[in-house]
């Protein structure tokens, strides 16, 4: 069935535009509300405000103490593989404690141990507790608090429901063309069906990952790469998209998607064992830390024993410890596990990896700054240097924190700097034929991507299978741009082009990185390089892996 429809919106205009509702574009607006109390800012999420990754994060948020940041620092760098920015690091992470004084300054509430004391928890690559957790509902305790004082904000509007679709430049006087000026962006607002043009001083990627071009991911239906796609669009370079991070633990449940079993279950002292004998098995891969090694290391292992198996998991048992204790420490896990008929004071808990983390992003310094003028890049969307070429556990949501801050103060000389267009910025104009049954056939793409990905592009890589991925990935991303140009613009269709493309940049970063290194392992390449290259991708880059 085919109906012509027109789908232009309204015209916006805000100081700045926020792109995504996790914890560093919220942190972002709250801190440019301190800054500049008259500006005028928009947040769009594609949901709610409550649906981002940062919402679904259990463990909690990495923060060293003053005599433990070297510590930290150290950590990280020996998780990164080598290819952390020193500088970025440092700057990111001696900030911990205040991330966590400012978090509680809006409200959210940290465990205490029985002396009254903040309570630290400990996840795998720490060399010391650490971690300051709500339970294991760290992200919601976070996003909850955040959003309060959002709403307490009449110079924020929020649009919920509403998906950008590109961003909005042009070319300013004495600007290379290569290098445009980013001044709003078109956003589809979902119940209506109709695509706004917004206008903005300085907009912000705060968009997440990308977990849904795998088949198995820990991250919502919104993590679908939709920053990082759209700047790359417009000319900004991406780097680091071969490093994503999978989590060792997802539930494995036929019925259950996407929940995580917290890696402070191991920092609590959780085996994995085989599922037919029962063994466990990390000292094969990790003798000394065992379920404490990293995360590359842990995902690598337990898909190995799948493949050798051919079990579809592995087990994650803590039944050694004491049940009051594990409903204390975990109690929307020890709920959900109880829910899908699993005790885990009693039970084994059957677990796969899943895609959880993209360790790159848009390029940007720690203030978020990117190529492009006017464009900002924060926590998981933008590639500071921070996680190398692995993340360490729980140094997100400090990320988050301190890059959306940071970001709102460097923002505020271009709030202060009129806008001033150098062409005619033109609304949505289109007239499109919505076909129902071509939208319901071109979806189909997502099922098959993923799973794709997930053979080709995943935990272990080859030459031969990322040549055929990518092979793959560009006859799916020709459909799809045909699509794009001809039918009625749907969330759906935004989400596939982004993944497609994201998709594609992952493949080609991982071809070029010839070595196993961090997060990306190559099978035909297990050695790691002399020379810690930097993976660098932009638009009209004569690629060698084609």
């Amino acid at each position: 069935m085919e109906y012509t429809i027109s789908q232009r919106g309204q015209r916006y205009a805000f100081d700045a535009l926020v792109i995504g509702s996790g914890i560093a574009g919220l942190c972002y607006a709250l801190e440019l509300v301190e800054q500049r109390p008259l500006a005028s800012i928009a947040i769009l999420s594609k949901e709610s405000l409550y649906d981002s990754n940062t919402f679904y994060a259990q463990g909690g948020i990495a923060a060293a103490t003053a005599d433990d940041v070297s510590s930290h620092i150290a950590d990280t760098l020996s998780a990164g593989d080598g290819l952390c920015n020193e500088d970025a690091v440092a700057t990111l992470l001696q900030e911990g404690q205040e991330s966590v004084a400012y978090l509680m300054k809006q409200g959210v509430h940290f465990d205490h141990d029985e002396t009254d004391a903040l309570a630290l928890g400990q996840e795998g690559g720490h060399s010391n507790r650490r971690i300051y957790h709500v339970g294991d509902q760290t992200g919601t305790a976070i996003v909850q608090a955040l959003v309060a004082r959002i709403k307490e904000c009449p110079r924020i509007t929020v649009f919920e429901k509403h998906t950008a679709v590109n961003l909005i430049t042009q070319i300013a006087p004495h600007q290379p063309a290569c290098f445009p000026e980013v001044i709003g962006a078109y956003v589809l607002d979902e119940l209506a069906g109709i695509i706004h043009t917004v206008m903005a001083r300085v907009v912000v990627l705060a968009t997440g990952g990308a977990g849904k071009v795998y088949r198995y991911t820990t991250n919502p239906s919104v993590a679908t790469g939709d920053g990082v796609a759209m700047a790359y669009r417009a000319g900004a370079r991406v780097g680091g998209l071969e490093f994503y991070q999978f989590h060792p633990t997802l539930f494995y449940h036929p019925k259950i998607n996407n929940f995580l079993i917290s890696e402070a279950l191991r920092g609590e002292g959780a085996y994995l064992r085989r599922p037919k004998t029962g063994e466990r098995f990390m000292q094969r891969y990790a003798p000394e830390a065992m379920e404490l090694a990293t995360r590359d290391v842990v995902a690598r292992a337990i898909f190995s024993e799948i493949e050798q198996s051919n079990d579809d998991y592995v087990y994650l048992d803590i039944r050694h410890k004491d049940k009051a204790f594990l409903q204390r420490r975990f109690p929307k896990i020890y709920e959900t596990l109880l829910n899908a008929g699993f005790d885990l004071s009693q039970d084994l808990i059957p677990v796969v990896p899943a895609a959880h983390y993209m360790g790159g992003g848009v390029i940007s310094d720690v203030e978020g700054r990117t190529d492009l003028g006017r464009l900002f890049a924060v926590g998981e969307t933008a590639f500071t240097g921070l996680h190398g070429a692995n993340r360490l556990a729980s140094n997100s949501l400090l990320e988050g924190s301190v890059m959306g801050r940071h970001a709102a103060r460097a923002s505020c000389h271009a709030i202060d700097t009129p806008l001033h267009l150098h062409q005619a910025i033109e609304d949505w104009d289109s007239t499109s034929v919505l076909d129902l049954r071509r939208a319901s056939q071109i979806n189909v793409h997502w099922r098959g991507l993923r799973g794709e990905m997930s053979s080709y592009a995943g935990i272990i890589r080859t030459d031969a299978g990322l040549r055929d991925q990518l092979k793959l990935v560009l006859a799916r991303r020709d459909m799809i741009e045909e699509y794009y140009w001809k039918y009625a613009i749907t969330r759906d269709l935004i989400e596939l082009r982004n993944i497609i493309l994201i998709a594609e940049l992952i493949v080609r970063s991982a071809l070029n990185r010839r070595e196993s290194r961090g997060g990306h392992y190559r099978e035909d390449y297990t050695e790691k390089s002399s020379h810690a290259m930097e993976s660098v991708l932009k638009v009209n880059d004569v690629s060698r892996t084609e």
